[in-house]
């Protein structure tokens, strides 16, 4: 009895030692042997399960030194009469089930390694339920330094999931330009771009979708292209989000502000037969600039590993100081002055601004919007008030501005502004110091001066009244 619990537990020692070994060889496929190639996968997402698959698609024929194509293999797929030999990958991935699977395997650390491969071509397909990845492939061969003769070769292949990983790009006015300064109100372009992607022949779960997401903006409008076709709503809904990153009920745009809008592909347009892998996809956004301050963007998708990299922007912005005849210094500000702020545009106006708030000492305004201006319920202003002597206007487009004083605290006089500029850049702030002076003085008629006046008058009206009373007691002439 005690020698068969001994191979028992031999046997469960064997079990323990084998299952702590599977995790180990996860990344291994078959078996290294002379005269045959490995084939390396790397550069897939770590801790995503991925399937890899391996098809041959040409073949050595070494009895009549020749190449020759592999099962399910048209000629179509691949040129054998180029030098050196044509492969499409692409049209391996609608006819996978027709080739010979020569392997496969589930690897979740990134990298996995094919052993025991021939000489010849291979197809490999990648997929996750995250990410799908190009169509891919490498012939295992090489020719021998001493006898020129060839040899089975070890490859590796870097599976490139970044065809469909989004990127977006901030265009400016002309088109081309990059540029960070706008006003707030202003429509900013976004471009998308992307790939589509290829499902597996039997894949249940086809979806494809790309998500805008502004802050300190609204969308305005979209535009999808797919192989640089715009397409029309037939292809795709425009949804919201909701908080926990669903889909939420379709909108109608503009959307409000900071809105996610989803570019969800309907079922119809991605259709079973992969007629659009592979094809560019194109999504023009149009953003209204809402915030005063900064903005930014970021957009993603269901079949990219990662989100882009956010774009952003900034909006500029003019501090006015207004100082007394004492000049610059905090303790000289000088309360009640107003001012307007005008581009240096031809028949440019006075710019409405809309009043924000008092804070800590300073008056913040900030550029109203067309739909502000329409809007009669929004007081809007052509004179911002530096209440307590300092005040900012905020959501300014970069350039040259004229600031008038229209209106002085009382007792001082309106004094000319110079022009300031808001540089592109990433400190778009311009500062205006405006020093005072009091009105000239009026002469001063208290005190000796009164006097002087006081008996002045009263000696002209004592003259006034003699001779009054003068002419009256004369007798009449000739009496």
């Amino acid at each position: 009895m005690s020698k068969v619990k001994r191979i028992l537990s031999v046997i469960m020692a064997m079990v323990m030692v084998l299952a702590m070994s599977v995790p180990t060889f996860a990344s291994e496929v078959g078996t290294e042997t002379a005269g045959t190639a490995s084939l390396t996968v790397r550069g897939l997402v770590q801790g995503e399960s991925t399937t890899v698959e391996v098809y041959k698609v040409v073949g050595w024929d070494a009895e009549n030194s020749n190449w020759e194509l592999g099962t399910g293999v048209e000629n179509g797929d691949v040129d054998l009469s180029s030098d050196p030999v044509t492969i499409n990958w692409r049209n391996f991935v609608n006819k996978k089930a027709s080739l010979e699977k020569v392997a496969d395997t589930t690897v979740t650390d990134g990298t996995v390694t094919f052993h025991g491969l021939g000489i010849g071509a291979y197809y490999v397909y990648a997929g996750s339920k995250n990410t799908t990845y190009n169509p891919m492939g490498e012939a295992v061969y090489a020719y021998s330094d001493t006898t020129g003769l060839m040899i089975a070769a070890d490859k590796t292949i870097d599976a490139k999931g970044s065809d469909y990983t989004l990127t977006k790009a901030f265009t400016g006015e002309d088109g081309e330009t990059t540029y960070q300064v706008v006003e707030r109100g202003q429509v900013v372009p976004f471009t998308i771009t992307a790939v589509f992607p290829s499902y597996d022949k039997g894949a249940t779960e086809r979806t494809f979708q790309i998500t805008d997401e502004p802050v300190g903006m609204k969308v305005t409008e979209v535009t999808v292209k797919v192989g640089g076709t715009a397409v029309g709503k037939d292809a795709y809904t425009l949804v919201g989000v909701k908080a926990d990153n669903a889909d939420d009920k379709p909108i109608e745009l503009p959307a409000s502000e900071n809105q996610k809008v989803r570019v969800r592909f309907s079922d119809s347009f991605i259709g079973t037969e992969n007629l659009h892998a592979g094809q560019s996809v194109t999504v023009e956004v149009k953003a209204q600039i809402t915030d005063a301050d900064t903005f930014k963007n970021t957009a993603s998708s269901d079949k990219a590993s990662k989100p882009t990299k956010e774009v952003e922007g900034k909006l500029g912005s003019i501090t006015i100081n207004k100082y007394n005849e004492k000049g610059v210094g905090e303790n000289n500000l000088l309360a009640g002055a107003e001012f307007s702020i005008t581009p240096v545009k031809e028949s440019a106006n006075a710019i409405q601004f809309v009043h924000v708030e008092e804070k800590d000492g300073v008056s913040v305004y900030k550029k109203a919007t067309t739909e502000e201006i329409a809007n009669t319920e929004i007081e809007k202003v052509r004179s911002i008030v530096a209440k307590d002597g300092k005040v900012v206007a905020k959501g300014l487009d970069d350039g040259e501005y004229i600031i008038v004083e229209t209106k002085a605290p009382a007792g001082y006089s309106v004094v000319d502004v110079d022009n300031v500029t808001i540089k592109n850049g990433n400190d778009p702030v311009a500062t205006a110091n405006v020093t005072d002076t009091k009105l000239n003085a009026l002469p001063h008629t208290g005190g000796i001066g009164t006097t002087i006046f006081t008996i002045g008058g009263c000696a002209i009206m004592i003259v006034a009244a003699g001779l009054f009373f003068a002419t009256r007691m004369s007798p009449p002439a000739g009496i």
